[in-house]
């Protein structure tokens, strides 16, 4: 099959582990100390504070506009692989041919398959029977997993999991929509997106969510925060169960909810 070449240009990154599978090993800088003013009883004092790194992702593809993401340096094979199959550019990890990153002009270069085959969505998982509790017992492991927020408190983070709780994949990130897709990514490389049956965010449920949700065939979709109309008209339509605004013991259904056990 004929294949063209890709170029997805990424400006240098500071001090991190690189994503790249040869060379050097990098540390990355999530991350930084800064002097700031905090006001508390009154008076406003000096403080030390962790900052969250965010910095510009560009990558350029041959024949079409390029895409600048603001993200957190780090994780970026995932976070590619993740976006390119959310935009539906990829519809499967065998779909990108190469991926090669460069030092120095932190230049990665990726081959994609030409024409990609159209092919029908797969069936949406018809898992059902969840137990309400089941997505506390979530909330409390993802919680513990967000190490950069609970560091900066600037991070957004998106968890994948099996319906009886296990781990997938994670993704943090400043940018929602890129946690999502390093999460996203991070289980298409290791081919256990199809086992994915819950998606859990920090952020508000809209529609591009919510049809990243789709795109990966994941069931079911909750989030921290509320849904908008436009990605509850999403969900709904595309057989996705939206759950949102998860407290400490309860949580709004915007949609779908037969597959919550009553």
């Amino acid at each position: 099959m004929p294949s063209t070449q890709f170029s997805l240009i990424i400006p240098t990154l500071p001090s991190r582990e690189s994503s790249c599978p040869a060379g050097p090993t990098q540390t990355l800088e999530l991350m930084r100390g800064t002097s700031l003013e905090h006001y508390c009883a009154g008076t406003l004092q000096d403080r030390t504070a962790m900052v969250v790194v965010e910095e510009s992702l560009q990558i350029s593809i041959r024949g079409r506009e390029d895409i600048f993401l603001a993200r957190t340096p780090g994780d970026d094979e995932n976070l590619i692989v993740g976006h390119l199959f959310s935009q539906g550019l990829i519809r499967t990890r065998s779909d990108i041919l190469d991926m090669t990153f460069r030092h120095g002009s932190a230049q990665a270069v990726v081959g994609l398959r030409h024409h990609l085959p159209r092919r029908p969505l797969p069936a949406m998982s018809g898992v059902s029977n969840i137990d309400p509790k089941q997505i506390f017992r979530l909330r409390k492991r993802f919680e513990e997993h967000q190490r950069l927020y609970h560091s900066t408190g600037a991070t957004h983070a998106a968890a994948l999991f099996k319906a009886n709780g296990e781990l997938v994949a994670y993704g943090e990130d400043v940018s929602r929509h890129c946690a999502f897709d390093k999460a996203i990514g991070s289980a298409l490389e290791s081919r256990l997106l199809a086992g994915v049956e819950i998606a859990m965010l920090t952020s508000r449920l809209a529609s591009e969510l919510a049809a990243k949700a789709s795109m990966a065939r994941i069931p079911v979709l909750c989030g921290f925060s509320a849904a908008t109309s436009s990605g509850m008209e999403l969900a709904e339509s595309d057989g996705v169960t939206l759950i949102g605004r998860i407290g400490k013991d309860s949580f709004t259904v915007y949609a779908n909810g037969w597959r919550l056990r009553s």
